[in-house]
């Protein structure tokens, strides 16, 4: 039986729905190509990437994890590399208790072995540790050391927007430069912040430009979510129409933390009260769980009168945006590119949309019931 999760990264019976996105990225991937995604926070790429991974692995694919976001110092990335690297012969535990002490890692005898191929390992033990040099030879450890053993390597760098944080234009360049020599791994990087990951990978003048496929995600199919939804609501022995379901993913629009958590407060409100919750209880319930969220992100909007102008008319399903702030004396294409490259709102066919169906849901009956 599935954990009803909303919130930490999820896969196998957890993961619902993308068939088709990991379909896609799986076999761009078996052809050695490097993949970008870009989707707002809490829309499942981790969770994606992860799926992927698992599903890739294989005696012939070997894959590693790193989550750039995690990291706080340059010294800690070539560690945590040459780690996920090492997992692949569950070597990851010994080095990461040994890594201090030279004697200790020749001590195991597996250690020792991939160390006499890769001597920079010693240089972890180091009192003055070189972190430049290890982790330009950590980035090539993730190409050389598959190829040792006659295999490919797919590998990840999670919130890889943030790896500027590090220590700027340098390490990127040296990403770079190393990267793009790699025969046997092929590489998938996540963002978070479009403005962040155009930089790195659209534009033209981007130090990855054409490097990678840039796939931008959406929503889940709701089709998907109402058979999840079902199958794990008869576990707990509880009966929902799908009309009802439609309704509540008419709401989030399929928006992957939402849905699930839309799902885990129907379970907790039936625990509690031994009935589903009308669909308005619902919508109350989930504004209480994200309140600290929802207002912080209303907090960081409200910085800008041009932004909140510009949500406003949003929330209000006014699809022509230009024409209605026409004479409202702000900047609306400066409005529309800072709202879009953070991740706030997007294009859609009709016009623009909030992201976050629960934020957009908050501000029309907080904020702008008060204008």
């Amino acid at each position: 039986m599935a954990q009803l999760y909303a919130g930490p990264p999820v896969t196998g019976l957890n993961f619902v729905g993308r068939e088709k996105e990991i379909k896609y990225i799986t076999e761009l991937l078996k052809l050695g190509q490097n993949i970008v995604l870009i989707a707002p926070r809490r829309y499942g790429k981790t969770s994606l990437v992860l799926e992927v991974l698992s599903r890739m692995k294989n005696p012939e694919i070997y894959s590693a994890y790193i989550d750039v976001f995690s990291i706080p110092t340059l010294e800690i990335l070539p560690v945590q590399i040459t780690r996920e690297v090492l997992k692949n012969h569950l070597l990851d535990s010994i080095f990461a208790s040994t890594k201090n002490s030279a004697l200790a890692m020749l001590k195991n005898l597996n250690l020792k072995a991939a160390i006499e191929d890769f001597e920079y390992i010693l240089g972890f033990s180091e009192t003055q540790k070189n972190s430049w040099e290890l982790l330009e030879k950590s980035i090539d450890f993730i190409d050389q050391f598959p190829a040792k053993h006659q295999k490919r390597m797919i590998c990840a760098f999670d919130e890889f927007g943030d790896i500027s944080k590090l220590d700027g234009d340098k390490i990127i360049k040296l990403f770079r430069s190393k990267i793009q020599m790699h025969k046997n791994a092929s590489y998938i990087f996540s963002g978070s912040y479009e403005s962040v990951m155009s930089s790195l990978f659209i534009e033209k003048n981007a130090p990855f430009f054409r490097f990678a496929r840039v796939i931008n995600l959406g929503n889940i199919e709701k089709e998907k979510f109402i058979q999840f939804f079902q199958a794990q609501l008869k576990n707990y022995q509880i009966e929902c129409q799908n009309e009802y379901l439609t309704e509540i993913l008419n709401f989030t629009k399929g928006h992957p933390y939402y849905s699930q958590l839309a799902l885990q407060e129907i379970v907790i409100f039936n625990a509690l009260n031994k009935r589903n919750p009308d669909f308005g209880e619902l919508l109350e319930q989930l504004l209480v769980v994200e309140k600290n969220y929802i207002e912080k992100s209303w907090e960081e909007i409200s910085v800008s009168k041009e932004n909140v102008r510009l949500i406003m008319s949003v929330v209000q399903m006014r699809n022509k945006v230009y024409s209605d702030l026409k004479n409202s004396g702000i900047n609306v294409s400066r409005a529309i590119k800072s709202l879009t490259q953070n991740g706030t709102i997007s294009k859609t066919e009709r016009g623009y949309e909030l992201t976050d169906p629960l934020l957009s849901y908050w501000i029309e009956t907080n904020v702008m019931k008060n204008i």
